[in-house]
């Protein structure tokens, strides 16, 4: 039975002094820095409480980095009680500003007193405009012919261990980084959280979208990555199809591995209807609607992402991506040149802007940014095209030889090496790589309707033909 010590909501109960916490029957403990957080936000249900309020509540006597500290902490709560979608359950995020504990308030044995007037209408406009904004992302994604199903579920979903948990996070935030190059070891995380989760549905489909990064950056070899990539979002599908991100990893696998831009859609198209806040699920689709020609929708798509997400460079990266493929340098340039200021080792992102100077004729700008990135990853023909841009065409030579070599150890070059060709002049040699492209399964081919460096290919049959067996009818 609930003790007067207890918090109880949702068919939750926590201790507020222990942190022991219970549903259903499992129970588990809270660190303390997650639940005086809880604590915190549930005294002061349907109120914002600013990220300075719980900073005195956890560090009193002050800390260096307590922005970081925070987020971790919060996250560490979300997690715990299953609110880690897009959508929050308890725990609503005001950017910038703090943070309210939205779900359904009961004290121990007591029923909650009712709100004040203006904090249950302010309440009562957030789910409002909670209600219309999935109306409308649900509406207008899915109008095609789609409709809203229902997506109650008999039983909750998975709560895994606290070391899993932790171990989640870990890689989470290893994935994350532009830094440096830790998708390695954000693998070994959520390794390890499955070693002590099996059952752990948003670890599997992590690891699935690390061992497609891992591939699409040549970091590990495609035959060895993506039946990895592929068994481990089947296994996080198995153990909950509700999930979001379930459903985008399958459909990333399908999009960089099958070429299959339907059952790719498809899936981003389940997972934002499970989802509409899912920011990962808005990138993917982008990048499947760009990659097919569809420019508008996917800039409108990456603005969602990076709306959920304004923190996450890879989408505002992969914006200006678009941008370039659409021609559209200035726009691309604008945008990426403080971004690289600011995180000057965001290799993708200096890749980008190279390709965006190699384009406007800023070669210079352009090798210091590709000469100056020690991950190359997915743009490997960017270097050797601004060499022959230059006429420094035993360089660019050298380049090709570089991606020969790299075809020999199972790496997907055969595109890259089309885009060098037809940047020299070479276009007999540019329409027989780029068949080959199509065989090798090359990450950027699937943006050959678009993609300027290959306009001299455009008008011949090669191009035609590899246009059709990758798209098709679309």
């Amino acid at each position: 039975m609930a003790s007067e010590t207890d918090l109880q909501f949702d068919g939750w109960t926590v201790n507020r002094i222990s942190g022991e916490i219970s549903r259903e029957g499992r129970t588990a403990r809270l660190p303390q820095q997650p639940l005086r957080i809880l604590v915190e936000l549930f005294d002061h249900a349907g109120d914002v409480v600013t990220r300075e309020q719980l900073v005195k509540v956890l560090w009193p006597a002050g800390i260096v980095d307590f922005d970081n500290g925070l987020n971790v902490a919060v996250r560490k709560l979300r997690v715990a009680l299953d609110d880690v979608g897009e959508v929050p359950r308890y725990v609503e995020t005001l950017p910038r500003v703090g943070y309210r504990f939205i779900g359904s308030r009961e004290a121990a044995g007591v029923t909650a007193a009712p709100p004040h007037p203006q904090t249950g209408a302010r309440a009562s406009l957030v789910l409002i405009l909670a209600a219309l904004a999935i109306a409308l992302a649900v509406g207008w994604w899915l109008g095609a012919g789609g409709s809203a199903r229902d997506t109650g579920r008999d039983t909750p979903h998975h709560v895994p261990s606290v070391r899993a948990q932790e171990l989640y996070l870990e890689g989470i935030h290893d994935r994350s980084r532009r830094d440096t190059n830790t998708n390695t070891l954000a693998i070994e995380k959520f390794e390890a959280a499955l070693r002590e989760d099996p059952n752990y549905p948003e670890a599997w489909a992590a690891l699935s979208d690390s061992f497609t990064a891992a591939a699409i950056r040549q970091m590990m070899k495609p035959d060895a990555a993506f039946p990895r990539a592929l068994a481990a979002a089947r296994r996080a599908l198995e153990l909950d199809d509700s999930l979001a991100v379930s459903h985008a990893s399958m459909g990333l696998y399908h999009l960089d591995h099958d070429k299959d831009f339907a059952a790719a859609e498809r899936e981003f198209r389940r997972a934002l209807e499970l989802d509409p806040h899912s920011a990962r699920a808005w990138h993917h689709f982008a990048m499947a609607r760009a990659e097919q020609g569809h420019v508008e929708e996917a800039l409108t798509a990456l603005r969602r992402a990076r709306e959920l997400e304004p923190m996450t460079l890879l989408f505002s990266a992969n914006y200006a991506m678009v941008l370039i493929n659409a021609r559209r340098y200035d726009e691309a340039i604008e945008l990426l040149e403080p971004i690289v200021a600011a995180n000057p080792k965001f290799d993708q992102a200096r890749g980008i802007l190279g390709r965006a100077y190699t384009a406007t004729g800023k070669y210079d700008g352009a090798l210091e940014m590709l000469e100056g990135r020690e991950d190359i990853g997915v743009m490997q023909a960017d270097l050797g095209v601004v060499y022959a841009k230059m006429g420094r065409r035993e360089e660019a030579q050298l380049e090709l030889a570089r991606l020969q070599a790299r075809a020999s150890e199972g790496f997907p070059t055969a595109y890259d090496q089309s885009v060098i060709q037809t940047a020299l002049g070479e276009l007999d040699q540019g329409c027989e790589l780029l068949a080959r492209g199509l065989e090798d399964r090359s990450f950027l081919i699937n943006w050959m309707r678009l993609d300027p460096r290959i306009d001299a290919l455009r008008g011949r049959q090669c191009y035609a033909d590899v246009e059709k067996r990758l798209f098709g009818d679309r």
